[in-house]
C-alpha cells in the first residue's frame, strides 16, 4: 500500500485492520519526509508544532492553500497547516458531514465573527454551502443581520460559542423547532469560560429549541477532518480517523475509556503533514466516541521547546 492507494480511499469505509495498516504506512512515510516529525521521534507531534515550523512532507511552496489559525494564548503564534491538496480536505469535509446530516439540501447558515477567508472553519463552511446548501444559505454577521429563517427546509446554524451566546441572549433570533444548531467551540467569552452543558443549555433557551437540537463540530486548524457530537457532549469521529486519550506525561501510554488525559488524534487525511498529532484538550474515551473536558494547563512535552528553537 501506498500514499497514493490511501489518498483514493481515505474517504470510504475504513474498517480497523485497513486503518492500522494505512497507519503505520501513513506514519513511516511522514518520518522520511517530513523533517520535524523525524527529529521529535515519538508517535504524536505535539500541534504546538504548527505554530513554530513548516509541518510537510512536501515543498510548501507546492500547497494549493495554507490555513491560519487565530493568534491565541501567550505565545501570539498562528499555526499553518500547508495543504498539498484541497481536494482531500474537501472530501473529508463533505463525507464526515453528509454521513452525519444527510445529504438532502439545507439551508446553512454561519455566524463565524472574527473568522478570516485563511481559516479552516470558514473554508469548510464554504464547502458544506456548496455541496449540501440552498440558494439560502449564507454567512451573517450579527444582530443587525438578523431575519426569520426559512422553514420550509431543513436548517442548520453554524457558529463559535460565543457568537452564537450573543444571538441567543438578543432575544430576537428564535428559531423553528427543528433547527440543529452547530456550535464549533471557542468557549470562553470575554465574560468567562463556560461547561458545554452549560453553554448548550443557554443557547437552548435563548433560540427557542430543545437542547438535543444543539449539537457540536470538533476541529482545528492543524486537522483536515472534523467530529460531530449530536445532541450530547459525546463526539464520534469518521472512519479515517482515530481518537485516543492518553496520559499526558507518556503520550505513547493510552488510557481507558472513562480516564481523562490527554487527546491524541490520528488522522489520515493529513497525510501530506503529519497525522498523528498531541492536542491541547483534555478529554475521556466513550466507547468509539470521545467528550471533551477543556484545555490542559499543563506545558508542552518535555524537550518540545528545545527542538523549536532549534530548527
Amino acid at each position: 500500500m501506498t500514499i497514493a492507494d490511501i489518498e483514493a480511499r481515505f474517504a470510504g469505509p475504513v474498517e480497523m485492520a485497513s486503518f492500522a495498516e494505512m497507519e503505520q504506512v501513513v506514519e513511516v512515510y511522514q518520518k522520511r519526509h517530513c523533517e520535524i516529525y523525524r527529529r521529535f521521534g515519538y508517535k504524536y507531534l505535539p500541534v504546538s508544532a504548527f505554530k513554530h515550523t513548516q509541518v510537510a512532507t512536501f515543498p510548501v511552496s507546492e500547497a494549493e492553500h495554507v490555513f491560519l489559525s487565530s493568534a491565541t494564548g501567550s505565545s501570539g503564534l498562528q499555526s499553518r497547516h500547508y495543504v498539498r491538496r484541497m481536494a482531500i480536505y474537501e472530501a473529508s469535509v463533505r463525507t464526515a458531514f453528509g454521513a452525519v446530516f444527510g445529504r438532502t439540501p439545507l439551508t446553512i447558515w454561519a455566524h463565524l465573527p472574527g473568522y478570516v477567508s485563511e481559516s479552516s472553519l470558514v473554508c469548510m463552511i464554504r464547502i458544506l454551502m456548496k455541496h449540501y446548501g440552498d440558494d439560502r444559505s449564507r454567512f451573517i454577521f450579527g444582530e443587525d443581520d438578523f431575519c426569520v429563517p426559512p422553514s420550509d427546509r431543513p436548517f442548520v446554524l453554524f457558529g463559535v460559542a460565543f457568537g452564537l451566546l450573543n444571538l441567543a441572549e438578543t432575544g430576537l433570533w428564535k428559531l423553528p423547532l427543528d433547527t440543529r444548531i452547530v456550535e464549533t467551540g471557542g468557549m470562553k467569552t470575554h465574560r468567562r469560560e463556560l461547561t458545554r452543558k452549560e453553554l448548550h443549555c443557554r443557547l437552548s433557551a435563548g433560540f427557542g429549541i430543545g437542547r438535543d437540537r444543539i449539537w457540536s463540530e470538533y476541529g482545528m486548524c492543524e486537522l483536515l477532518s472534523q467530529a460531530y457530537a449530536r445532541g450530547c457532549e459525546i463526539y464520534v469521529p469518521p472512519p479515517w480517523m482515530r481518537v485516543r486519550i492518553v496520559d499526558p506525561h507518556e503520550p505513547e501510554r493510552g488510557l481507558p475509556d472513562g480516564e481523562p488525559g490527554r487527546i491524541a488524534i490520528t488522522d489520515l487525511a493529513n497525510m501530506h503533514t503529519v497525522s498523528s498529532i498531541l492536542t491541547e484538550d483534555i478529554g475521556v474515551g466513550h466507547g468509539g466516541g470521545f467528550e471533551v473536558l477543556g484545555r490542559s494547563s499543563e506545558p508542552a512535552l518535555r524537550g518540545c521547546n528545545f527542538l523549536f528553537d532549534n530548527i
